[in-house]
């Protein structure tokens, strides 16, 4: 069971790795459809966090604490355009932190 929670987190991390990387092409290529991406990302966000405190998954591993942290994080301060250059590299950063909490689960898996 330990190991499915783990595999579930797991792919929860990469779906929102997607999002964000759509996200972040949609700015870049100026989509008509950036707005719905930013929205697709803060609905995620928003029910990743309903779920893990809900189910208490915060408190189960490490992983999952830093995984609601962001989260967190990420609820409170949303995702949001800056100017182009700037959006880029703040985006760059989250996908990062997101990344490294990726990598951290991918040693138990």
């Amino acid at each position: 069971m330990y190991n499915q929670t783990f595999h579930q987190l797991e792919q929860r991390i990469c779906k929102l790795l997607n999002l964000i990387e759509v996200y972040k092409y949609s700015i870049v290529t100026n989509n008509k459809k950036k707005e719905q991406y930013k929205q697709n990302i803060h609905d995620f966000i928003d029910k990743e966090y309903v779920a893990m405190k809900q189910d208490s998954l915060q408190h189960y591993s490490l992983i999952h604490y830093n995984y609601f942290q962001f989260i967190t994080d990420q609820k409170t301060q949303p995702v949001d355009e800056l100017t182009v250059g700037h959006t880029i590299k703040y985006i760059n950063n989250i996908q990062q932190r997101l990344y490294r909490i990726h990598q951290l689960l991918s040693l138990f898996l």
